[in-house]
């Protein structure tokens, strides 16, 4: 086996841009990578890589779309990504305990609502941004009533002739 066989990894393809909206997804991963720090590109940060994959609609060949984001690992300020994206998932804060007793598998056997939107990078791109993610909720059906029979009243009218 060669160099790059043995120390890289074969890119399986682009996913295809989906259109600005919200998508029923589910959560496909959250991986630990390395990016490069705001304040200094030359540093490089832990960040975590949230991955989303579409469950009822995708690309002309039938490939589900795949929305990422990019989050720090702190979690508790108000304006940290990951703080963000874990209140709107689960529709509160968290404490200290409920942080650190979270569980992934959990986050990843739910659907979720992820709003999207789709932008042009510096280099001319179209490539979809997450807005929010939320807990996937299907629209209450309305309750039918049964009509109600007229009632018949013992009373006359007195304008009738």
């Amino acid at each position: 086996m060669g160099f790059f066989g043995q120390n890289a990894s074969f890119a399986q393809g682009d996913y295809s841009v989906a259109d600005a909206g919200n998508y029923k997804c589910i959560l496909v991963d959250v991986e630990m990578v390395q990016r490069p720090s705001f304040d200094d590109p030359a540093v490089m940060e832990p960040n975590f890589k949230w991955r989303f994959e579409t469950t009822e609609v995708g690309d002309e060949d039938g490939k589900p779309f795949r929305f990422s984001q990019f989050t720090k690992t702190s979690y508790g300020y108000d304006m940290a990504k990951l703080t963000k994206l874990l209140d709107g998932m689960l529709g509160r804060r968290l404490t200290q305990d409920e942080f650190a007793r979270l569980d992934l598998q959990d986050l990843k056997s739910r659907h979720w609502s992820v709003a999207v939107d789709l932008v042009h990078t510096a280099r001319g791109r179209e490539i979809n941004t997450i807005l929010g993610v939320k807990p996937w909720q299907t629209k209450a059906q309305p309750v039918k009533r049964l009509a109600k029979p007229p009632v018949e009243d013992d009373i006359t009218d007195t304008f009738e002739d």
